[in-house]
């Protein structure tokens, strides 16, 4: 693949067993994955590199998910796509790093291929039809949600590097996937609502300058409303910008 561009990925997570399940599971991506264990390991590595994505566990002692997203906008750190990772009893934290600036959620354990599809859809890059056969989760232990003070964190795009694929232009109309959308939404930082078509109604997510603000579908709302449209087939996306 030497022809083919390499992506930079942070995985941030405490547990080492985690870490190498990222590196396994995305071997056969263009992608060089740099790791951090703890908040504040990938907060230095955030300040000295510009990375494509970053994989972000929110639950890690001391300096937490939200935490280093807290951090990185007081001292004007400029982040990446985050897609954060944490267990779907974490619901309201989920919610809290998508209100934040993230740029979507893996809830926790999800199996080698749940991520190589979530990091092609965020990277833009075609999923590879065989790979590793492994249909084992990732084990992660649930600790208590840690306390997070209030407040929003503005999302800033990072600045193309060699590395970097500069993202297509991004206007209203149909987008392929709810991921990518979602994803688009954040990096350039639009206001408007993305709308999900599927038999059962019509899913909306609202955003405000990159930040999601909520999420209706079939009388469920937050988390529990995108979780639905996540999984749910027969679907079309339909973004709808503000200027």
């Amino acid at each position: 693949m030497s022809d083919t561009q390499t992506y930079h990925l942070l995985a941030v997570d405490y547990e080492i067993a985690n870490i190498n399940f990222y590196k396994v599971a995305l071997s056969r991506l263009p992608i060089t994955v740099h790791t951090a264990t703890s908040g504040g390991e990938a907060f230095d590595l955030l300040k000295e590199k510009q990375y494509d994505l970053v994989l972000l566990d929110l639950l890690m002692p001391g300096v937490t998910g939200i935490g280093l997203l807290q951090k990185a906008e007081r001292e004007g750190v400029a982040l990446p796509i985050v897609l954060v990772c944490s267990s779907v009893s974490d619901k309201a934290i989920i919610s809290q790093a998508l209100s934040l600036g993230a740029g979507g959620y893996l809830t926790k354990p999800f199996t080698y291929q749940q991520l190589l599809q979530a990091v092609c859809d965020y990277l833009n890059l075609p999923l590879p039809q065989s790979g590793v056969a492994v249909s084992s989760p990732i084990q992660v232990p649930v600790q208590p949600a840690p306390k997070v003070e209030g407040g929003f964190v503005g999302h800033s795009a990072s600045t193309p590097t060699s590395s970097y694929k500069e993202p297509q232009p991004f206007a209203s109309g149909k987008i392929e996937s709810l991921t990518r959308a979602m994803s688009a939404m954040v990096f350039h930082k639009k206001t408007g609502k993305i709308d999900v078509q599927t038999a059962a109604g019509i899913g909306t997510l609202e955003y405000e300058k990159g930040r999601l603000k909520s999420v209706s579908y079939n009388g469920k709302t937050s988390i529990d409303a995108l979780e639905a449209l996540r999984f749910t087939t027969h679907r079309t996306v339909v973004v709808e910008l503000k200027e």
